[in-house]
């Protein structure tokens, strides 16, 4: 199951790592069609927001890319392909594959090999790092 884990990973990857730098590389791809979609990416396309996210997306797909800090690789690209599947849901209404709600499988995939790592996410009994055991306030 390992070597599974690592070729999604490695795919994961190259995925963003491609469309990070294809942002800054490449011409632009021709905008939606789809009025609600054309407005958003305008807006975010006037606003240089995408300009962060694509420097986001090229930092978290070479941290999978690599396997160096994978776990944070993947912190920082889940947001990402979360608002990419509302994308997909709600502005182009599925008119192309569901790419945002397969990266986001795929991701769970790749999380569940580093498990560990996420597990103390998950824990309701969470404390401040240095707190005594005691919840107690005055």
């Amino acid at each position: 199951m390992t070597w599974v884990i690592f070729v999604v990973r490695v795919l994961l990857g190259i995925s963003f790592t491609f469309t990070g730098a294809s942002f800054f590389l490449m011409p632009p791809m021709e905008p939606p069609t789809q009025e609600n979609a054309l407005k958003f990416i305008t807006a975010l396309a006037a606003s240089d927001y995408m300009k962060v996210v694509k420097v986001l997306e090229l930092l978290g797909g070479l941290l999978l890319l690599t396997g160096r800090l994978a776990p944070l690789g993947l912190v920082i690209l889940v947001p990402i392909t979360v608002n990419i599947a509302l994308w997909d849901i709600f502005l182009i209404k599925f008119a192309a594959p569901p790419a945002g709600l397969i990266l986001l499988a795929l991701e769970v995939v790749v999380m569940w090999g580093y498990w560990p790592y996420f597990a103390p996410f998950f824990r309701a009994d969470a404390k401040l790092a240095g707190s005594a055991t005691s919840t107690s306030r005055n």
